[in-house]
């Protein structure tokens, strides 16, 4: 009887359990599919800004923006990780990345956006410089990198880091999440393009100064596709936890049930010995 008791228990709490996990399934999948929809647009404007940087390259001398020979290289390295747990090994090849780069130039700064990543790395000894949060829903993916990009324009600024990349987790339809690296800073602007109108765009201000701002516009962007993608891929991976936790945990109630209704079904039957037993013993007496 105590048995059948602690085996109803632990249906109960697995029962709790499995509405738990649905629930974060169901979430991942809608923050999955509305920062998928997110992604086309983003990039289209990032190549609506590439293109304005282009144009604006044409009016800048070619040597207007060289940097000066020997100059002390400050690196650092964006990490876009997840913000919390549930997704899997999502973070494992970000983390991988960073150790590899630190290996290399243990001098180089770790940017981490996403507590839940870096304090992973923390595990494994790997220290950030600055830990900044990534975006819990789609709609948030745009400060993310809004903070992102002011820390990363005060270090540039400062003259902590002189050169920095991004790394981040991208998954396309049909194919396997694949790790990226994106070059920030120095910016490498598109070779020009001879233009096609014949009369030249009006320009109101110095083309330095517009070329400046372009390229920080453009460095914004390519920073919240960064984001989005990685926190589609974040979901993706989120998403496919629970549904493998679902699973398990589905499997394991109704092997706890199939255990439930047998011991029951033994008791029953235990019973009605007993009782065949206990009426011949009065018959005989």
């Amino acid at each position: 009887m105590a048995r059948t008791q602690e085996i109803a228990t632990q249906i109960a709490s697995l029962t709790e359990l499995l509405e738990i996990v649905a629930a974060l399934r169901a979430i991942a999948a809608v923050q999955m599919q509305q920062s998928q929809r997110s992604i086309d647009a983003i990039r289209n404007y990032a190549d609506i800004i590439r293109n304005a940087l282009m144009e604006a390259a044409t009016l800048v001398p070619a040597d207007g923006d060289r940097a000066a020979a020997g100059a002390i290289v400050h690196r650092g390295l964006v990490v876009f990780c997840s913000e919390h747990g549930f997704c899997g090994a999502f973070n494992q090849p970000l983390i991988e990345a960073a150790t590899q780069a630190v290996r290399k130039d243990p001098a180089i700064e770790l940017i981490f956006v996403g507590t839940r990543g870096a304090q992973r790395a923390a595990e494994r000894g790997i220290a950030s410089t600055l830990t900044l949060p990534m975006a819990t829903h789609s709609g948030a993916v745009t400060a993310a990198a809004h903070r992102l990009a002011a820390a990363l324009y005060s270090r540039l600024l400062s003259g902590a880091l002189t050169n920095a990349e991004a790394i981040f987790i991208r998954e396309s339809a049909g194919q396997r999440p694949s790790l990226v690296t994106l070059q920030l800073f120095p910016l490498e602007v598109p070779p020009g393009k001879q233009a096609s109108a014949a009369i030249p765009p009006l320009v109101n201000v110095k083309p330095r100064r517009l070329l400046d701002e372009i390229a920080s516009e453009y460095m914004f962007a390519i920073l919240e596709a960064a984001a989005m993608d990685s926190f589609a891929s974040e979901n993706a991976a989120r998403f496919r936890t629970m549904e493998a936790a679902h699973e398990n945990i589905s499997g394991k109630t109704k092997e706890l049930n199939r255990n439930l209704r047998r011991m029951r079904q033994e008791a029953i039957t235990t019973e009605i010995l007993d009782l065949i037993g206990g009426f011949e013993a009065m018959k005989r007496g």
